[in-house]
This record gives C-alpha cells, structure tokens and sequence, in this order.
C-alpha cells in the first residue's frame, strides 16, 4: 500500500440501537405518553435512557416480537393468508425496527384455538396440560409441517425478519410436551424448518433433550431462546429456579453451549423486569449469566425497566449482540480511475454474539457529481466477539471516475431505509456511514501504453 492515510477513530460508549439485538421494542412507551404505569397498574415517574431516546423507562430498540396465530395464517385448509403476518412485519418496519417472528400452532384460551377446520375434524381436545390437539393421534405434524414448508417458502430471506422461533407443538409453540412426541414427528417439524429457512436464522426453544438432539444430529445452525429469564425462586421458593437450576444445565447437557457461534440467543422475561426488582433479585447477576450464554436479544415484554436499574441496563446493551469498533483505518490517499483501491482495517467485536444476517460492508467514495458503492467480498457474520479482526481487501475502482478528491466513508447496510445502516461503537455516524478521510482519483492520460 502506497501514499497511505491512516485513521484511528474515536471509540464510543454510547448505547446503540441496531437490528436483531438489545431489548424488543415498546411501542406502547415510544412517542410521548402522559402517564407510564408498570406491570402493576402503578404509576412511575417517566424518564429516558438517552436524551434522543423516543421510548420513556425503556430502551430505544430496533427488534420486534411479532407473533400470529395459526387459525388466522390458515382460515382454510391448504390456503394460507399471509396478510395477517405482512401487517406485522409493515408495523414493525413503520417503527423502525427488524421482526423477531414466531408462527404459534395454539395458546390456551378459546381464540386461541387450532384453526377452525381443523377444530371440526378432531372436536374432542386432549387431556394433556398445553395441547389443545393430540399431535399423536391426529394430522397435526403433517399439517403443521405444511404451514411450515409454506411460511419459509414465502419468507426466507425476508429483509424485515432478524430471526424465526422453530415451534413444534404446545401453548404458544413453546414446546410444552414435545419430550412425549415421537422422534420421526419432531423430526418431521424440524425438516420443515430447516429445509426451508436457508437465509434467515432460527432458534429454538430449550426445552427438552429429545428435539435438541434431533437438531443437533442434523448438524443445523439454530440458536436457542428461553421464556423465564430472571427467575431466581418464583416458582417453588427459594429451592429450584431457572436461572440456577434448569437453564445453565440444559445449555450444557443439550450441548448448546457453542450454538451462538452461528444462530442467536434470545431471552424473554419471567413474569417482568419489575417483578425481579420488587423481589430483590441481583440484576447483575442475571444480565452476566445471559452474557456468558452470549445473548442477542431480550424481550421485555414491552414494560417498564426499573429507573434504580438504567446504569445495570445500560452496561448490558453495550455487550448485547454484536458491537462494532473500528481500532485503525489505512487506505491509499491516491488512486487510478479503472486501478485498485486497496483498505486495510483492524475491528474488534466488543459484544458477546456476531451478526447473524448478511448485511454487507461497503465503501461509497463521493466525489463532486458522482457516488461510487464498493461491496466487500467479506462475510461479517464470521467476526466473532473477543478475536482481533484483520480486514484486508482491494476494491476494483470503475474506469470512468472523474478525476478529482472524493470522500471515503465505510457503512453496513440494511437494505430498509426505515430500519437504517449498522452503528458502529465510533464517532462521526452521518446519515449510515462513517467518514473515514479523503483520497484523490487520478486518470491515465490518453494515449499512455
């Protein structure tokens, strides 16, 4: 590398909202509501995590739990109305932010029930706590698998969807009484998933070994999520929790422990956050234990984080997911029009998860009349957390450049304008990219050679 500028962005504290990470967004405390009340109906005094924040006592965010029904994706046997999942995924565009989705088979109450033409082929429901159909006695793989094979089909690759729950069977599809299913039926739901979801990441939930190890044997990049973070007792008193007695086990006994080296982790709160601070739970206890385990993202329940907390939380978000630094920035100060244009770089990831959607890197070099968008060959989703990142690349210029100085910036782009580009952990973000410096584009002169 010739003529070489070098760059060392300033490193930021800041607490960035980005897609697919951090705590699921709370519309209902976005905008300017008068009052904020908690879980409990009581009022709470409003604050704000930044000063630009547009959320009260809760973290901005840029991820969203959209989750439908059954009965309204398939009203009619075969036929699937998507309408119902497109709204949500347009909402959750509207504000900004990328779509956690999870496809519920059934939840508990009546309206929650499998769909109606399903219902009058099997009118009897199970005697089984949270199964509203018998998966073993009735089509219910056959059919759930089609919806499955169905949704991917329609979805993968979807610019808006982070990430898909894989559910297999019981309230909500979160799992409830899959260990009673037979291997082939959990495999045949799980082929389904895997089968058809060949761009978007899955999780799934960690609930027994038997789907864990079907998952496993395939060799399948999903992640996990669990739905009872932070209880420490609440269930049979200071004796069992999950998050001393189930989740670090499982993790470890279902071989899960490497699993966010290619998919996400996801969490969602026991109860609510509220409800641990009014029990006396240590926070940081929970928020390192997810960290260990390499969380992504936390659905919060869109309720209010408790104001003594706003420090503990922040300290999370700047872990959470993926974050990246840019430590050093070299590129040639001079350049041929149709030559090379060869950048050198050092990042860290300083979260605890890599990016799991192919998001690209470029390079735009701007000039007086002209913008030029170089991509990267390089696939940022292998930059994992705590390995020094030496980027190495030369962009092939087009021949046609004007001559003159051009500004460099370098961003990672989303696609979705709502959503926005990735924030780096460094300063000078201006409208998606970050400016990096200025180089000169040269012409070979007619006639040369």
């Amino acid at each position: 590398m010739n003529k070489a500028v070098t760059v060392y962005p300033i490193v930021i504290d800041d607490i960035l909202s980005n897609p697919g990470i951090g705590f699921t967004a709370a519309p209902g405390l976005m905008g300017n509501p008068d009052r904020i009340y908690d879980n409990r109906g009581e009022e709470q005094k409003k604050y704000k995590f930044t000063e630009d924040s547009r959320t009260y006592n809760h973290p901005d965010s840029k991820v969203y739990f959209c989750s439908v029904r059954w009965r309204d994706l398939e009203t009619v046997k075969g036929v699937y109305n998507w309408e119902a999942l497109e709204e949500k995924l347009d909402y959750a565009q509207s504000i900004g932010c990328t779509a956690v989705v999870r496809c519920s088979p059934y939840a508990l109450s009546e309206e929650d029930d499998i769909p109606a033409w399903f219902r009058a082929e099997h009118p009897e429901e199970p005697d089984f706590p949270f199964w509203r159909v018998d998966p073993k006695e009735t089509p219910y793989v056959l059919y759930w698998s089609n919806l499955i094979k169905a949704f991917a089909a329609r979805f993968d690759g979807h610019p808006v969807i982070s990430s898909v729950d894989l559910t297999i069977v019981g309230a909500w599809g979160e799992g409830g009484g899959t260990e009673f299913l037979e291997p082939e039926a959990i495999r045949q739901i799980t082929d389904a998933y895997f089968d058809g979801f060949k761009i978007t990441p899955l999780q799934a939930l960690l609930h027994d070994s038997q789907s864990i190890k079907i998952m496993k044997d395939r060799k399948a990049k999903v992640g996990f999520r669990v739905d009872c973070l932070g209880d420490m007792g609440g269930f049979h008193g200071q004796e069992w929790s999950h998050m001393t007695d189930f989740y670090p086990q499982n993790i470890q006994n279902f071989n899960m422990g490497d699993a966010w080296e290619k998919a996400p982790i996801l969490f969602e709160a026991c109860w609510h956050m509220n409800d641990w601070y009014l029990q006396g739970w240590d926070i940081n206890y929970i928020i390192q234990e997810t960290l260990k385990w390499h969380i992504s993202s936390f659905n919060n329940k869109a309720t209010v984080v408790p104001e003594p907390w706003k420090e503990n939380i922040k300290a999370w978000l700047n872990k959470m997911g993926y974050r990246f630094e840019i430590r050093k920035f070299m590129y040639d100060s001079v350049v041929k029009a149709g030559g090379e244009l060869e950048i050198r770089a050092l990042w860290a990831n300083v979260g605890v998860a890599p990016m799991y959607n192919r998001y690209p890197l470029v390079v735009r070099l701007i000039g007086q009349d002209q913008t030029y968008t170089l991509h990267s060959r390089e696939d940022i989703r292998g930059w994992l957390p705590d390995e020094d990142i030496a980027w190495e690349e030369s962009f092939s210029l087009p021949g046609g450049m004007s001559e003159g100085e051009y500004r460099l910036e370098i961003g990672i782009e989303t696609g979705v304008e709502e959503i926005g580009n990735i924030r780096l952990a460094i300063e000078g973000y201006t409208q998606g990219y970050y400016p990096m410096g200025k180089l000169f584009v040269e012409r070979e002169e007619e006639g040369n050679g």
